[in-house]
């Protein structure tokens, strides 16, 4: 959508939003047909706002839209899936706010992700499944992100000499792009020692549908790995750090102090 003024529909999920003058909010978009975009809810910070509800944080909302000169406008947004089970949770608000940075940092303005799209909504479906292992959600979608996007590591061939990897302890470079084999690793600096288990699970994961990554049971080493891995390969890419990544870290530590940590959204 380009012309200057023209409506269409479509439907969002809220990433980021900030406000603006004394009665509307800029928000950052993830549209299903129009990628990322920005745009503009007026008045939705009055107390009489009827849409104010329907612009929050991590939700999916159907908007109607028209292109203003800078920004697009929202015209008209209906509430779809609030995904309830992340309000209140610092856990889940805090993963969700991960997902949403990620598809944020890599995404192309106005660029057209349908499969990035519909991940990040199954992502925040996830999230709200009741009792399900949140860490082992996030290392899902942020290795799934990754290949929507086009940066998906190599986990089945050599990333440097292009021959099929054989179940074995390997190296992981985030250089390189991917795993590489301990022959190839011979001599190289930044590799990272990839234990069979851990592996395995980042092939698993990679090949296999949510539902039959949902019934792992992962200890906390393997998780350690996964993460480690993971996020290493995305701050390589993105050349900065994460701040919802952060937020996680101080969640955790300040519960394990029983401190409140407060709700920073």
């Amino acid at each position: 959508m380009s012309s200057r003024g023209r409506v269409a529909k479509t439907r969002a999920i809220i990433l980021r939003r900030s406000d603006l003058g004394e009665a509307d909010r800029l928000v950052t978009l993830f549209t299903e047909d129009y990628g990322k975009i920005r745009a503009v809810a007026k008045g939705v910070r009055k107390p009489t706002a009827k849409a104010a509800g329907h612009v929050e944080l991590y939700t999916l909302a159907e908007v109607v839209l028209s292109k203003g000169r800078d920004l697009y406008i929202i015209t008209q947004v209906e509430l779809l899936e609030p995904f309830l089970a992340l309000q209140g949770d610092l856990h889940r608000i805090g993963y969700a706010s991960l997902f949403a940075e990620l598809v944020d940092r890599f995404a192309v303005d106005e660029m057209q992700i349908p499969e990035a799209f519909d991940l990040l909504v199954n992502g925040l479906n996830w999230l709200s499944e009741p009792g399900v292992d949140l860490r082992l959600v996030s290392r899902y979608y942020e290795m799934h992100i990754l290949n929507a996007m086009g940066y998906a590591p190599t986990f089945f061939t050599c990333a440097i000499g292009g021959e099929r990897l054989q179940p074995e302890d390997q190296f992981y470079s985030v250089i390189e792009g991917g795993v590489v084999c301990r022959d190839h690793a011979a001599g190289h600096v930044n590799m990272t020692a990839l234990p069979l288990p851990v592996f395995k699970v980042l092939r698993h994961m990679m090949r296999s549908e949510w539902e039959t990554i949902k019934v792992l049971t992962v200890g906390p080493l393997i998780h350690h790995d996964l993460q480690r891995i993971l996020h290493n390969t995305i701050i390589f890419l993105l050349e900065k750090r994460l701040q919802s990544v952060d937020f996680l870290r101080r969640v955790t530590e300040l519960e394990e102090r029983n401190i409140d940590p407060g709700h920073p959204f």
